[in-house]
């Protein structure tokens, strides 16, 4: 057939036969309707035309190379033939004779780099996963546009041989090695051994896969990204080879981590080279090499990090001269000691982080190294579903195109690939356009594409997930999960410690998504693609439901109401219930595929382990790990997750009825009696996913405890006898239904009337209000509480209402005296002073890092060098363990992310903290600290020759211990100082308050 001929340049890589067997693969039946042809010179790009005419339609696409074909033919799929391919979900509802283009469709790449995949990659995504699934990824990557892949699988075959050279034998080099699920993390020098030792076999199917995926990327014009060596070794290297010098790195998470070869020995060099040797015979010729020295907490002892960076660069260019050196951006990664060591010509930074308000100019941060604006839009390959794509649109374009930029490429870097298909597609489209994606239009033409037609529903849900997990607003600007996957806790704020503490979109908004994609017309619901995203999004309404309803459960709890709690109790496990069934609706979220596949290696339980305990006892626990990759996944919702749950709120329920404490529960002994286990799993759907989700849609719709209430006072604090408008703001967090009319009862401030709102829409608000007066007698305290107590009665129309009750205070404070006193919150402060002392109630999550939720009372220009400040921490509620409450400074506390910003607290459970910003960008990031010390203290900070010491006294100031000196960059030569305190409480609400007394220096 003459549509088949093509025009290759010579060599594989211009060649168009790897594109052509790629077409063969995706589009077997239409593949031979297109004419491939290669451009050759100049930067990467396509074009894509053709010529209607009698029999198949002919349509041609130009490319530099086979991938960037591929990547043509998927935009004439998307935005000509309304169709999509991805790696979750795909709709290919194309003619028989597929359409010319009306007109010339041509992009060209506007970076050279376009990186895929993160470090932890081949853990989360698919540790067992054979050629076909690799096979289907690469296409995929290849169809987004992405040039430079890595590739972590076979490399423990590498460190096999590695050994063998170095003095272990084949039993000792094998039992070093981890198991495929948790190599990941040992390539990143955290932790071996777990879940060895490998059998031979094993090792030798992946390097033989490692090298079918690295000839794949190749034959494509893509580029593996391997793993370099930086010095990781097993303990006890150096007895074997005398000439060797090890730094031992400690313990990360629990475990033991590898040592350290120190790179400037020869001992490294010989090291190094035989590493590359045998990498090279087992994978060919690489050119790109990934290494992250001393990743998260890694010691560099006695080493200098420039000179240890110039060695592993000198042995990396030894071997592969002028090969690119690739480095997460990740916390304080790289360091920019490191990058000024090195030739950054050849050293490319992957940003995970160019997403982040706190990220704002990575020139200045590495010293203008190449980077790639890049994105980790999840952990632990949680099922999260969210991006924040308008910072993508918005700022992507803007650091390309501005003077002095460094910025060289993309790089999507999810923890596990397969997840949140409209993430990867906008992000993948951003290298391949000049302008800035207008948002509003591509959501648009995503959801026409997406399921093969326009359709009104399909484009309301997505124009509401524009603006909801595609506008993400959570704390550290990733998706939440869900509560349902947590250890059992009342304080429970996500399904893993290291996690997104706050809700990330609003829910009540987001159920408009679910419930329009719901109405889309059904000849577009047979795709692939819809059912993927109708279990997708029903397994989101659910999980978000989790959020809402654990602090109802918690507060319900703590006042002793045994009726509220079994209500909320049977609505928590239903919903548990409801959302095994609803993932049991597509194979992305089902268990069963992810062991399968270990079982058929004979290491299922480390697949178990990964997604529950992580690894053992001291990793669950003492590295609280656990859950880490939790997931909404049919089967460990319903076997693992749900019952622990349902004995938890059972023993709160008997505790709550026999008036004792709840007993204890050994988390991980019943998790691990689960990763014992060998029970199997459906390989494919049960459920009907269309069916399944109308019932998510009716339960929810119907239940009750949707509804927040959020009280505030004007003023926010009273004065004796003084008088306050007090509202209550009603939220129907129900997005599917409005309520029936809502009733207000307000008790604690004498007879006040009942109050009444209308039926409240979907998603809407209401607001009731009443004058309160605070008693006229004097104050015994700076700030003390007025309690109230205010029940709501609501429920879905046409429903059985429930009465939610509401326990708070407002707040009479004393007046500050003193008129140079200024204050600042960012967490509902109230301030008040009687005598010489001073209080300051308030909430907030942290003072850490991006979170900054903290009241002060401050005075302007308070510290200078040369001189010292000291408070007395009188008292100090117990909010949490790291609650602060001290002296905190700031070059401007009325400008958030000032320069020179440190504080020195107590806290309840963690002694006196001297916390500071390191790296100058505004937030605190380090801190040293003395363990054993509560309230009350007294702290002082001084400042002398541009350092700070912070000290406390625990018998009135006759000793003084020092937490620390420490150095703050940025810092101006006078700053604001003040008395400060956050909640520390981790996004659960409390509040707490501080007294301060003995002021000098002030």
């Amino acid at each position: 057939m003459a549509y088949g001929t093509e025009e290759d340049a010579p060599g594989s890589k211009s060649g168009t036969a790897a594109a052509r067997a790629a077409l063969a693969r995706l589009l077997p039946d239409h593949a031979d309707q297109f004419r491939l042809r290669h451009l050759g010179g100049g930067s990467e790009r396509f074009r894509v035309t053709g010529a209607p005419g009698p029999g198949p339609g002919r349509v041609e696409v130009a490319g530099t190379g086979p991938a960037t074909l591929l990547t043509g033919v998927h935009w004439y799929l998307k935005y000509v033939c309304g169709a999509h391919i991805s790696w979750s979900g795909s709709q290919l509802r194309l003619p028989r004779t597929l359409p010319a283009p009306r007109e010339p469709l041509a992009h060209e790449a506007t970076v050279p780099h376009r990186f895929a995949f993160n470090d932890t990659h081949d853990g989360y995504t698919a540790p067992y996963a054979d050629w076909a699934r690799w096979e289907r990824l690469i296409d995929v990557l290849a169809l987004h546009g992405f040039n430079e892949v890595l590739v972590t699988v076979g490399q423990e075959a590498v460190y096999h041989r590695l050994l063998r050279d170095f003095g272990y034998s084949d039993a000792e080099a094998r039992a070093w090695l981890p198991a495929p699920s948790h190599q990941p993390w040992w390539l990143l020098q955290n932790m071996s051994a777990y879940g060895g030792p490998l059998d031979p076999g094993l090792i030798a199917r992946r390097a033989a896969l490692g090298r079918r995926i690295a000839d794949r990327l190749r034959e494509l014009g893509m580029a593996p990204v391997l793993p370099g060596y930086f010095g990781t070794v097993p303990e006890g290297f150096a007895a074997r080879n005398p000439d060797a010098r090890t730094v031992p790195q400690g313990v990360w998470a629990g475990l033991r981590r590898p040592d350290w070869l120190d790179p400037r020995t020869p001992a490294f060099r010989r090291v190094a080279a035989a590493f590359y040797r045998h990498q090279a015979d087992l994978f060919g010729d690489v050119r790109h090499f990934k290494m992250d020295l001393l990743h998260e907490g890694g010691s560099a002892g006695d080493v200098p990090v420039p000179d240890a960076a110039r060695a592993v660069e000198a042995a990396l260019r030894e071997a592969r001269p002028g090969a690119l050196w690739v480095i997460l951006g990740w916390q304080s990664n790289p360091r920019r000691e490191l990058l000024d060591a090195l030739d950054t010509t050849r050293v490319l930074v992957v940003d995970g982080l160019s997403d982040l308000e706190t990220v704002t100019d990575r020139e200045r941060d590495w010293g203008g190294a190449p980077y790639a604006f890049g994105t980790i839009p999840n952990f632990g390959g949680r099922t999260t579903l969210g991006a924040k794509t308008h910072v993508w649109a918005e700022r992507f374009t803007a650091w390309r195109d501005k003077a002095g930029s460094a910025l060289a490429g993309t790089a999507y870097m999810p923890e596990a690939a397969e997840r949140d298909p409209a993430a990867l597609e906008l992000f993948s489209e951003l290298a391949w356009r000049r302008e800035p994606v207008d948002r509003v239009r591509w959501f648009e033409a995503y959801a026409d594409l997406r399921y093969g037609g326009r359709d009104a529903d399909a484009r309301e849900a997505f124009a509401v997930l524009r603006d909801t997990a595609y506008r993400i607003t959570s704390r550290d600007g990733r998706p939440h999960d869900s509560v349902f996957a947590a250890r059992p806790s009342l304080d429970a704020r996500s399904g893993a410690h290291y996690a997104t503490h706050s809700p990330a979109f609003d829910s009540a908004d987001f159920d408009r998504a679910f419930a329009a994609l719901l109405g889309v017309r059904e000849p577009l619901r047979r795709s692939d693609a819809y059912r993927h995203d109708l279990t997708d999004l029903g397994r989101q309404v659910l999980a978000n439901r989790s959020w809402h309803l654990i602090g109802q459960l918690k507060a319900a709890f703590t006042r002793k109401d045994p009726d509220t709690f079994r209500a909320l109790s049977r609505l928590w496990l239903r919903l548990m219930r409801l959302s095994d069934e609803m993932t049991g609706s597509h194979r992305a979220f089902l268990l069963g595929p992810w062991l399968a596949d270990a079982r058929r290696e004979g290491l299922e339980r480390t697949a178990r382990v990964l997604v529950t305990t992580w690894a053992d006892r001291p990793t669950a626990d003492g590295g609280r790990l656990a859950n880490y990759a939790n997931r909404d996944w049919s089967g460990l919702i319903a076997d693992v997750h749900l019952p622990q749950w349902q004995a938890y709120l059972e023993e709160l329920e008997d505790a709550l009825a026999q008036g004792r404490a709840p007993k204890a529960f050994d988390w991980y002994a019943l998790e691990e009696a689960w990763t014992y286990g060998t029970k199997t799993y459906p390989l494919r759907p049960r459920n009907d996913p269309y069916a399944t989700a109308r019932r998510v849609h009716d339960v929810l719709a119907r239940a009750p405890y949707q509804g927040t209430v959020t009280v505030s006072a004007e003023p926010a604090a009273l004065s004796p006898g003084g008088t306050a408008l007090l509202t209550a703001a009603f939220r129907n967090t129900n997005g599917l239904r409005a309520t029936g009319r809502v009733g207000f009862t307000l008790t604690g401030f004498g007879d006040q009337p009942p109050l009444e709102l209308p039926p409240v829409p979907p998603a809407g608000t209401g607001e009731v209000s009443w004058g309160v007066t605070a008693p006229a007698r004097p104050l015994s305290a700076p700030v003390e509480p007025l309690p109230y107590e205010l029940r709501t009665t609501y429920g879905p129309e046409g429903e059985e209402p429930v009465t939610a009750v509401q326990q708070g205070s407002l707040y009479v404070a004393g007046p500050l005296r003193d008129t140079a006193w200024r204050t600042y919150a960012t967490n509902g402060a109230v301030f008040g002073q009687l005598g010489d002392r001073y209080a300051v109630n308030g909430g907030g999550a942290d003072l850490w890092r991006a979170t900054a939720e903290f009241g002060a009372l401050y005075r302007e220009g308070a510290l200078a060098d040369g001189s010292a400040l000291t408070v007395r921490v009188d008292s100090q509620d117990a909010t949490g363990a790291w609650a602060r409450a001290g002296i905190v400074v700031r070059d401007s506390l009325a400008a958030p992310r000032s320069p020179g910003f440190l504080n020195l607290a107590v806290t309840p459970a963690n002694g006196v903290a001297l916390t500071y910003d390191a790296d100058g960008d505004g937030a605190v990031d380090t801190y040293r600290r003395i363990t054993g010390v509560t309230a009350p203290v007294l702290l002082r900070l001084s400042r002398a020759g541009g350092a700070y010491t912070g000290a406390c006294s625990t018998d009135g100031g006759t000793t003084w211990r020092t937490v620390a000196t420490v150095r703050v960059p940025g810092a101006a030569a006078v700053q604001d100082a003040g008395l400060f305190m956050t909640a520390a409480n981790g996004g659960s609400g409390a509040r707490g308050t501080v007294v301060f007394s003995g002021l000098t220096g002030w």
